[in-house]
């Protein structure tokens, strides 16, 4: 394989690849002639799709480009807001991406798709050309779906804290500083959203909390929708360690059905607005924000309403077979919003690109999604699903198995230790 120069670099990419940092961000270079796969975003989908690639073939070369130097995992999060972990403890770098897997990744953010050119403008104002394209640029939130609300809100008082960062630190200090008897309100979406369980993993963390530090304090969850994956276990552990339903009950579950949609905020009485028009003050108020595609996606007409439609078998874009989306930003119901499923879907778009890379035939996908959650440290749950390609323009075909409520305290206690052994294993492999 020949050898790149410094010369054959500045070349290829222009003199920004000094500042961009495409020299020395690995060990290697690349023969110019090499395909180019681009990643947008340096999430879970983007760093498994830049990891997998890279194992799939030595010599493509490989982008990512992300404004942030370093990534938080949103799965781990909710021990954050209770207390017993640290957003230390769930960031990671690009390092090992760079020097293990050859990665090239630029610290700017993408904001142009150049369909015809086959490039990408940066905000800094560099190009960077690409053979296949990428997307994974997580989602956006709608601030605005609920009245009143917004992103400066959510940024000081008010926080999401859905994706993990300062609002995590921001609900977790409110939250220790709670008055005694006082009521914090978490408001959960309708469905897509990421991580399905994890409104009702959070309160229970937060109620967990609450019994030893504030045990008259209670917490209303109001909900957009009348079911939730883990229904049947979160509502077990709710009756028997925090009474709910009796006159004591330190958590309360409103569902859509008995006017649990939040429809307004009132940020200065602090107060959420139902759709049936009732009115709940809280001195903690958590609203979840409904999901959409990320902005990048949206901009560069890669959705169709809140999502971005792509074909089942590779998750190559509906608008352009060059360019793949993958992760949150992706409609590909049934499959729920999980940092696994992306890092599957990854996997899905990696294999169909070296198929095409070595004139092979893209494989029939298979995708898995193993989700895990918890109540409490010793009270777990798990969801093992399937999703088999049924064509083109079809849903794929889903199966599970999912956790049943359970009087055994040993298979609550095994199935808490997997979840947090899943945390663990899944971001050494995202990341390792």
């Amino acid at each position: 394989m020949k050898q790149m120069t410094r010369r054959d670099i500045i070349k290829l990419f222009g003199a920004s690849a000094l500042s961009m940092g495409l020299l020395g961000a690995s060990g290697r270079a690349f023969a110019s002639n090499s395909a180019h796969i681009v990643i947008v975003g340096g999430g879970v989908g983007g760093a498994a799709a830049a990891k997998y690639m890279r194992l799939q073939n030595a010599d493509v070369r490989i982008t990512i480009i992300e404004p942030n130097p370093q990534y938080i995992f949103c799965p781990g999060s909710n021990e954050v807001v209770a207390d017993f972990a640290t957003l230390e403890s769930l960031t990671v770098d690009y390092s090992t991406l760079k020097s293990r897997y050859s990665v090239n990744v630029i610290q700017d953010k993408a904001t142009e798709i150049n369909y015809s050119a086959k490039s990408i403008k940066l905000a800094k104002g560099d190009v960077v050309a690409y053979d296949k394209l990428i997307v994974s640029p997580g989602p956006d939130f709608n601030y605005e779906a609920v009245a009143g609300f917004n992103r400066a809100l959510a940024e000081s008082d008010f926080p999401a804290a859905w994706h993990a960062g300062p609002q995590t630190l921001t609900l977790r200090n409110q939250i220790n500083a709670l008055p005694q008897g006082g009521t914090i309100l978490i408001s959960s979406p309708e469905d897509p959203y990421r991580c399905p369980p994890a409104p009702y993993e959070r309160a229970s963390f937060i109620a967990n909390k609450l019994k030893h530090t504030n045990p008259t304090a209670k917490i209303i969850i109001l909900d957009a929708k009348d079911d939730f994956i883990f229904h049947d276990i979160y509502l077990d552990y709710w009756k028997k360690e925090h009474g709910m339903g009796s006159a004591t009950s330190r958590i309360e579950w409103v569902p859509r059905k008995a006017g649990g949609q939040v429809v307004a905020l009132d940020a200065a009485s602090r107060t959420l607005k139902t759709a049936d028009g009732q009115h709940y003050h809280g001195d903690v108020i958590n609203i979840i924000p409904k999901e959409m595609a990320g902005s990048f996606a949206r901009l560069n007409g890669l959705a169709q309403g809140d999502w971005c439609p792509v074909n089942s078998k590779d998750f190559s874009s509906k608008r352009d077979k060059d360019v793949y989306v993958i992760g949150d930003s992706a409609a590909a119901d049934p499959m729920p919003k999980t940092g696994y499923i992306a890092s599957n879907q990854a996997k899905v778009v990696t294999q169909a690109i070296q198929a095409e890379l070595t004139g092979k035939e893209v494989g029939t996908p298979f995708i898995t999604n193993n989700c895990v959650a918890m109540a409490a440290e010793d009270w777990g749950m798990t969801v093992a699903e399937t999703f088999r390609f049924a064509g083109n323009d079809k849903p794929y075909e889903e199966a599970y198995v999912l956790s049943d409520p359970t009087e055994n305290p040993y298979l609550r206690h095994i199935r808490a230790e997997l979840a947090k052994n899943w945390q663990r294993t899944f971001r050494k492999d995202i990341f390792s």
